[in-house]
């Protein structure tokens, strides 16, 4: 990946923050806010030590992308912040969840479904002038478990991986209160070679 392909992707991933804001902020009925600082590109090598340092479980949700782009797109949090995001968006006591329930779990999935699909229209507008080929989204794979494992299971879903894994530094807050979750973004090597097409475009679709 070139420096202008990854300069369109962070403005294509500032203006999913954009987006998934509003759409969150729907959702929810309350301010949700979603900023991205940067987009650091690391070696597929260090793809486990981006979602933590192994010693404790981590909660994440995974979507396979299809389409001007291919690749995964992976909503992570350590599990003690994504049971407190399971519990904000419940609108229950913070520290109410001491497990990952079925209600639990599709609050979040829910929520990454709603956080994905804004992303991936964003790099969908910034990569597809064309509007032909669009990006289709699988629905949100939840997964828990160690960080290397969890990735290992990201890692599975794709293809054909390229050596490189995209880390968006996002602040992610609901209610002003800030909310521990990362993005990453796992291209396809055949999603970046695609990637490389002229300019952006207007719209993309989830």
């Amino acid at each position: 990946m070139n420096s202008a392909d990854q300069d369109r992707l962070v403005a294509a991933f500032r203006r999913g923050a954009e987006d998934a804001s509003a759409a969150l902020s729907k959702w929810l009925g309350r301010p949700a806010t979603l900023c991205v600082d940067r987009l650091d590109a690391l070696p597929i090598s260090a793809a486990a030590a981006v979602l933590g340092s192994g010693d404790e479980p981590i909660c994440g949700c995974a979507m396979r992308i299809d389409g001007v782009v291919g690749g995964l797109l992976l909503l992570a949090a350590a599990d003690a912040a994504g049971l407190s995001l399971a519990d904000t968006l419940l609108e229950r006591p913070v520290g109410t969840s001491i497990g990952w329930g079925d209600l639990e779990r599709s609050a979040v999935v829910e929520t990454a479904n709603i956080v994905g699909c804004a992303y991936l229209n964003a790099i969908c507008a910034a990569l597809d002038p064309s509007e032909t080929a669009g990006i289709l989204p699988s629905p949100p794979l939840f997964l828990r478990d160690y960080p290397a494992t969890v990735m290992e299971a990201a890692l599975m879903e794709q293809p054909a991986p390229a050596d490189t894994v995209l880390l968006a530094r996002t602040e992610f807050r609901i209610d002003g209160t800030p909310v521990g979750c990362g993005l990453v973004f796992l291209p396809d090597a055949a999603g970046l070679t695609t990637s490389q097409s002229p300019a952006p475009g207007p719209r993309g679709r989830p």
